[in-house]
């Protein structure tokens, strides 16, 4: 199949809904399958030809969740639902259309790629707020209860030291945390991260990294997921006092100066 149609900016300026971008997407993936009807009589090639509208089902669901960004924050969620609608019906025909012999790699790569994008829908219109301070950030207390389960939101635990440049808490589909406005925050679009604490075996701090999250690498995650689409998934766990003295030590004796890090994937986007 060919690579995702350049035409995001063809998309309907003064109101994008799911099913505009959905349409957009259905009319660009038609236009660039060049798919041909198969011979009756070979029964392989009739269940490519029957495969051909979930083809494009599937692939216009990928490239439409990747504009969700796009649609009002207050309608992602409903999109989502639709879109994982339309994924299962789409993925359950092809197991019918295929039944007794194997899916070709090529249609599971497909179905593959809609279920990925499925996955990173949930992070759509994401803002970080990044520290822009002078001088290293402990990190604020962020009240949880207040704050409520709305959407998706990621943040340091309290007593987080970080240095300027760092983000320090992501969101979307819900407001910030109140605590983290004002001087020195800085609000920027950018991917979901974890930032993590490389450090020596004797503790000294040697970078943070900021990274994608759905990736591994080594050191202490400073994010901690608080809640994911409207779901209560985490909390803080450390003792305060703790916290501040393990974070101050690592700081204090590095032996050079601090370093912050963006591996491929964990950068910000555009500022908002």
């Amino acid at each position: 199949m060919e690579d995702a149609p350049k035409h995001r900016s063809e998309l309907p300026t003064d109101l994008v809904t799911w099913t505009t971008l959905l349409g957009h997407w259905t009319d660009l993936v038609k236009a660039g399958e060049g798919l041909r009807r198969a011979a009756d009589f070979d029964a392989d090639a009739a269940r490519w030809r029957d495969s051909i509208p979930e083809v494009i089902t599937l692939q216009a669901i990928t490239f439409a969740l990747g504009d969700l960004d796009r649609l009002d924050a207050s309608d992602r969620g409903l999109a989502r639902d639709r879109a994982g609608i339309g994924i299962e019906a789409a993925s359950g025909v092809l197991e019918s259309v295929w039944e007794g012999v194997s899916i070709p790699g090529g249609l599971l790569e497909i179905a593959d790629d809609a279920a990925h994008a499925m996955e990173a829908a949930v992070y759509a219109g994401l803002r970080w707020i990044r520290w822009t301070g002078s001088d290293r950030l402990e990190m604020p207390g962020v009240n949880l209860d207040a704050a409520g389960d709305r959407g998706t939101l990621a943040c340091a635990q309290p007593k987080t030291l970080f240095q300027p440049g760092s983000p320090i808490a992501w969101w979307t589909d819900r407001e910030p945390p109140t605590e983290l406005q004002g001087s020195g925050f800085e609000v920027i679009s950018g991917p979901p991260v974890q930032v993590y604490r490389q450090l020596e075996n004797d503790g000294r701090r040697v970078r943070d990294l900021v990274a994608s999250i759905f990736g591994q690498h080594d050191g202490w995650p400073l994010l901690v997921p608080i809640c994911l689409a409207g779901e209560s998934i985490g909390r803080f766990t450390m003792d305060e006092t703790v916290w501040r003295e393990v974070n101050r030590s690592a700081f204090d004796s590095a032996v050079e100066d601090a370093v912050l890090d963006f591996a491929s994937g964990g950068e910000p986007s555009v500022p908002a």
